[in-house]
């Protein structure tokens, strides 16, 4: 008879509370490496071996695990469960056609046998919310939640402590000993709702920031040192030194922030639109920035397909840009985008009877469309019509120069690349400013196309979330330039083609 394979597993520091939890619904969040599918796995085979025997001395459970996409949760989820969970062909069974289960029927000391079926699952299309809906299980583990919707998270809860049925319980009154929603991630946007549930964690849920792999150091010729309390070195195979330092060098500071340092940002399958010119650090403003009154406030819009967007900014007398604020909305349309989120801003911003002079421009293509507008009136004339402009009388917005993008993002680039004659840089930012910020660090890319061989991107920016703040400060850098004929002329000498008047994407 073959020996049973043991593999040793000691939790992390997080692992441990994550284990002595018995909260209904419980997440960690941390870095690339550290050991999060593990813990859950593990977490999951527990619980399937404390549920209650039923009449037949079977403690019976069924689990699922979610992820996006059947490849993802193949090379990844299912192939760690291999290390704990032994494929045997007799007590512990893996079938990999979809959807992908693993049966356990092992023998426990106690003389009880477990009948546990774990069952994988892809949620990448609407249709597979819909196929959750069918399932009754004892517990779920969602695994790169911070990549789902948070609907995946409460569809996935409402199908929990269904399994198994009171009939076959000893006592009908308590057939589930424990159940669990579990779900790890590595960190997604901020603004997501993991972000949200970090901040404000729901009644009944419990949730763990691990702690980060690397930490920043000035004195190290690569910036970054590991962290002692990094969790999971011991079994990264390679060691942590490879696995995490050795990469630093060709990844951005926003890559390191969010996988190795398990901080909430951005990171996409794209090429930062601005990555040469950028610098967190030294663009992003130490201090509040404010309106000052004698200067006049510079309006950039964005509008249409997508969402809408309006900054808000300045330029100083020593040139430079200052971003004050950012203001999007997602397809409001642009009459309730100007009436309910951008006027009562600027009312209490700068308002009118104080005499602010406010300089507004928007996207040219709004002289011909009308989009999500309202009565068949193009853009410019819902903001500066006599009848209906929101803002007549006060100020009018005028089209852009220019819509060519190249021409655009070399206007910004100006920005980010001078310095005044004090040695400051000519772009600062505010902290507010949180879509365009993460959008300066990875959100606003160049999307990768999908061939084969050395990575190729797209020639102009991904059109998202990030673009449509970003498109609204191209404007009015194209506005504040202080030589358009110059920037015009350079960016027709590199792109080898003349810059229309306007140029749609």
């Amino acid at each position: 008879m073959a020996q049973a394979v043991r593999v040793p597993y000691v939790a992390s520091p997080t692992g441990r509370e994550f284990h002595a939890s018995t909260a209904k619904v419980r997440g960690v969040m941390g870095p690339v490496g550290s050991g999060k599918s593990t813990m859950n796995i593990v977490e999951m085979m527990m619980l399937a071996m404390l549920q209650w025997p039923d009449k037949w001395g079977q403690r019976t459970s069924r689990w699922l695990i979610v992820r996006e996409t059947y490849p993802q949760l193949r090379n990844t989820v299912f192939e760690s469960f291999k290390l704990w969970l032994r494929p045997n062909g007799t007590t512990v069974k893996y079938v990999e056609s979809a959807p992908m289960r693993i049966k356990w029927t092992d023998k426990l000391p106690d003389g009880t046998k477990l009948n546990a079926e774990f069952v994988f699952l892809a949620v990448s299309k609407p249709e597979d919310l819909e196929n959750i809906k069918s399932f009754e299980i004892t517990g779920a583990f969602v695994n790169e939640a911070g990549a789902l919707d948070y609907d995946v998270i409460t569809t996935v809860g409402t199908r929990i402590g269904r399994y198994p049925p009171p009939v076959e319980a000893v006592d009908p009154d308590n057939p589930i000993r424990q159940t669990a929603l579990l779900f790890d991630s590595n960190p997604p946007d901020e603004d997501s709702w993991m972000g949200e549930v970090f901040k404000n964690v729901p009644r009944g849920w419990e949730v763990w920031k691990q702690p980060a792999a690397v930490l920043e150091d000035p004195e190290s010729d690569i910036g970054y040192k590991l962290n002692p309390m990094g969790e999971n070195f011991k079994y990264l195979g390679v060691g942590p030194v490879e696995y995490y330092l050795d990469k630093v060098s060709a990844m951005t500071k926003e890559q390191i922030r969010v996988l190795f340092q398990g901080e909430f940002g951005v990171t996409t399958d794209g090429k930062a639109v601005y990555r040469r010119q950028w610098a967190d650090d030294m663009h992003v403003a130490k201090s509040n920035l404010k309106l000052v009154k004698n200067m006049p406030v510079i309006l950039g819009w964005d509008w249409g397909k997508g969402g809408e967007s309006c900054v808000i900014a300045q330029k100083t007398q020593s040139g430079q840009l200052r971003v004050i604020e950012e203001i999007v909305a997602d397809n409001v349309g642009l009459e309730d985008f100007a009436r309910n989120f951008v006027k009562p801003r600027l009312e209490k911003l700068c308002p009118k009877k104080d005499g602010w002079k406010i300089e507004s421009i928007g996207d040219p293509s709004g002289k011909a469309s009308h989009g999500l507008s309202k009565d068949g009136l193009n853009y410019f004339d819902i903001l500066n019509n006599s009848r209906y402009g929101l803002f007549h009388g006060w100020f009018d917005t005028v089209p852009a120069r220019s819509n060519h993008i190249e021409l655009r993002l070399n206007a910004v680039r100006y920005f980010l690349t001078e310095k005044t004659a004090t040695g400051a840089p000519k772009f600062q930012l505010d902290r507010s400013c949180s879509k365009m910020r993460r959008g300066f660090n990875a959100g606003y890319v160049y999307k990768r196309m999908q061939v084969s061989g050395q990575a190729r991107y797209k020639d102009q920016p991904d059109k998202n979330d990030f673009s449509h703040p970003q498109d609204a400060l191209q404007y009015i850098a194209l506005h504040l330039h202080p030589n358009y004929k110059t920037l015009k002329q350079h960016t027709e000498f590199v792109t080898r083609a003349a810059v229309d008047e306007i140029t749609n994407y």
